[in-house]
């Protein structure tokens, strides 16, 4: 691939995806630093992509060493930040506000890797192939940690609507 791509042109086609990938697993006074931290190694490495996966697929991976990265250097371990609403005028979204707990509340209790197989799946859209590439997993272990996810978050979150007792 060529080197001849701007950096705006990197930061336009890829800030969205990385910034709600980096949001979901960094704590949010951190998130636009680390996001902007990763767009510019992309960019850097940016002559090294040889197009085997998509921008998109490639940019996520290195998203994802530089998370660990990130930890590794805090030696803390990744968290799961519950999923906020967004903020609507004029209207009581009390039930939605509960609903949005609950769901985070369920999502932390699985690990690390199921709440990034949940993301990128289910919510960001990605084949198993694609988000084999960026968790350096096979699509059959993407499929498998998937499944094993929505177990769990299925079951937590059972447990959390309806006051810590599963009706299994």
């Amino acid at each position: 691939m060529s080197g001849d791509i701007s950096f705006d042109h990197i930061y336009d086609q890829l800030l969205p995806s990385v910034y709600r990938y980096v949001s979901a697993r960094i704590p949010r006074n951190d998130t636009e630093d680390v996001t902007a931290e990763i767009l510019a190694k992309v960019w850097r490495a940016y002559p090294h992509y040889q197009g085997r996966s998509s921008l998109k697929t490639w940019a996520l991976r290195i998203a994802a060493r530089h998370i660990a990265d990130y930890y590794r250097a805090l030696k803390r371990t990744l968290p799961v930040l519950p999923w906020e609403p967004a903020a609507e005028a004029e209207h009581d979204h009390s039930d939605n506000c509960l609903d949005l707990l609950s769901i985070g509340q369920a999502l932390s209790q699985c690990s690390a890797e199921q709440v990034s197989a949940i993301q990128l799946r289910l919510v960001e859209g990605y084949s198993a192939v694609e988000t084999a590439e960026i968790l350096h997993m096979s699509p059959a272990g993407v499929d498998s940690l998937l499944y094993r996810a929505k177990q769990k978050f299925r079951t937590s979150y059972r447990a959390e609507t309806t006051g810590g007792v599963s009706h299994v």
